[in-house]
Parts: C-alpha cells; sequence; structure tokens
C-alpha cells in the first residue's frame, strides 16, 4: 500500500476524499454510470416487456405455461443487463478502494479493468465476503437485532477495505480485522458515516428535488410512473385504511414514491466513490495509528526492561 501520511482527523480524511474524488470526478462518474443505471434500464426492460406483452401473449396462446413460458423469456434480456449491472456494482465497493491508493500515489485515476481485478481474480473469496455482509445485513435488519446490528455495522464497515489491502485474510479474518482497527474509534466512525450519507446522498437528492420542483420538472416525473401506479389493486387496502380511518393510497403517491427510491438509488450509486475514497483513508488512517501504537508499545517494553536491568 502507498504510504500516504494523513492526520489522525475524520475532518481531514473528508477533505482529501474531496479532493481526490472532485480531481476525478469525471471519470468516477464514467466508472459508475452502468454498474448504476444498467440495473435501473434491465428492471424496467424486465418489467416493461413480460407486463407490456402479457395481454398479447395471453390472446394468441392457449396453453398457459406455454404463454408463462413466453412472457418469462421476454424478462431474460432485462435480468442479464441487471445481473452484469449488480455485479459490476458490487465490484466497485472493492475497485474504487485500489483506485484511490492509485490515486494517492500517481494522482490520477486510470485502468479500471485492473482495478476491477482486485475483486475478479478472486471471485470466490469475494462472493463469500458478498455472502456473509448480506447475512449480517439481513440479521440487523430484523427487529430483534437492529440495535446490536447497527453497532456490529459500525465495526464491520472496512471489509471491503480489508478485502482489497490485505488478501491473504480469510473471510472471518475481515470481519475480526475491521473491528480491530475500529476498536476504540467506533464513535468517530459513526461519525464519519453519518457526515458521508447526509452530505452525498441526503442534502443531493433533496438537492435535485428543489431543483425539479422549481423547473416544474417533478410532475411531469411522475407522470411517467403513472402506469405502473393506476395498474396497482388498490381497492382492498384502502377499503381497510379507511375502517381504520387512516389516508388512503392515491397512484398519485405511489407514483411520488417510485421517482424518490429511483432518484435515490441513482444519487446513492453515483457517489458511492466518495464514501468508498473516505473509507479507503480512514483504513488507512486506522492501520496508521495502529501500527505507531504498536511500536509505542515495543519502545515502552524496551524502556521499562532497560530500567529494570539498571536496577
Amino acid at each position: 500500500m502507498s504510504k500516504y501520511k494523513i492526520l489522525n482527523s475524520i475532518w481531514f480524511v473528508l477533505a482529501e476524499g474531496i479532493k481526490i474524488y472532485f480531481t476525478n470526478i469525471d471519470k468516477f462518474l464514467t466508472y459508475m454510470l452502468f454498474p448504476v443505471f444498467g440495473q435501473l434500464v434491465g428492471i424496467a426492460l424486465s418489467f416493461g416487456l413480460a407486463l407490456g406483452f402479457t395481454d398479447l401473449i395471453v390472446a394468441k396462446v392457449d396453453n398457459p405455461w406455454v404463454a408463462m413460458l413466453l412472457v418469462l423469456l421476454l424478462a431474460v434480456p432485462g435480468l442479464l443487463i441487471f445481473v452484469k449491472a449488480f455485479w459490476d456494482f458490487m465490484v466497485a465497493y472493492v475497485a474504487l478502494n485500489s483506485m484511490t491508493e492509485g490515486a494517492i500515489s500517481t494522482g490520477k485515476v486510470y485502468d479500471f479493468q485492473s482495478h476491477n481485478e482486485v475483486a475478479t481474480r478472486r471471485t470466490f473469496p469475494f462472493v463469500l465476503l458478498l455472502l456473509a455482509v448480506g447475512l449480517l445485513s439481513s440479521l440487523g435488519s430484523s427487529i430483534f437485532f437492529m440495535v446490536p446490528g447497527f453497532v456490529l455495522w459500525i465495526y464491520f464497515i472496512l471489509v471491503y477495505q480489508i478485502f482489497t489491502f490485505e488478501p491473504e485474510l480469510k473471510t472471518y479474518e475481515i470481519f475480526k480485522r475491521s473491528f480491530q482497527l475500529v476498536k476504540g474509534h467506533w464513535f468517530r466512525t459513526f461519525l464519519l458515516m453519518a457526515i458521508l450519507a447526509f452530505f452525498s446522498i441526503y442534502i443531493i437528492t433533496q438537492g435535485i428535488s428543489v431543483v425539479f420542483d422549481y423547473l416544474n420538472l417533478t410532475d411531469k416525473i411522475y407522470g411517467l410512473f403513472n402506469p405502473i401506479s393506476t395498474a396497482m389493486p388498490l381497492e382492498f387496502t384502502n377499503e381497510l385504511l379507511t375502517v381504520l380511518k387512516q389516508p388512503v393510497i392515491t397512484p398519485d403517491m405511489i407514483s411520488e414514491k417510485i421517482y424518490y427510491s429511483i432518484l435515490f438509488a441513482i444519487i446513492t450509486g453515483l457517489t458511492l466513490p466518495i464514501r468508498s475514497i473516505c473509507w479507503t483513508l480512514w483504513y488507512m488512517n486506522l492501520t496508521e495509528l495502529e501500527l505507531k501504537n504498536r511500536n509505542n508499545n515495543k519502545k515502552s517494553k524496551k524502556t521499562k526492561k532497560n530500567e529494570e536491568e539498571e536496577e
């Protein structure tokens, strides 16, 4: 790893992360375009083709099993695009760390393929890591484990950086290593995560929404989702809500929810580089602190030993 001297401060990490990101923003955005928009296009294509031609297929094909097979086949191209984009997005969690090190060492970001290979040449260990992260995330989202799950998530937040820079470690050792690094720095790690999420996701999402409102584009964008929202069966749900004296769900509300969900997903994806950069710098910071503390302990033990020998 590059010998990069950083200050023991999350504010310095944020400042350096922002500098690296905006210095290479064109490359980072280009790199994230397909992983982010490919997933959306894949989902839209799958549902669009499947739902758009369902009535026509049912009308033309007498055998229901054949009709179902044809509908599923129509969804395949979109699913393939989605799977490829989703895999590339997961690979980016590792590749961006390698890119950060390259940017620190050379001041440039280039050769995306070589950075991707940090994950793809270790596909099986990487898939194991993704499965472990997914399992822990599922457990942590349970109401019974929400609080301890959140606490552990902060301890394990550096697993992708450790996978990148300490390839000799096994999956369980990666989580153990992240816990060791964050231990004693939990609150500052949490604060860094909160600041990154607030500014790189929430503020940008709300800012774009304000711009769209100002340009009178919001209602037009809502209209794009009206075919989906109006096709949803809301009668039973609204009857139940009426009995419970709760506001009913309207197609406009569903269109608004879809709009914000898609906008949130796009912003979250496109700003992944700045979060990965900052976490890589934070990993370097904690690793350097650990090494410094280890050396200080060795010096203290040596000094103590010398004093005992002199006595």
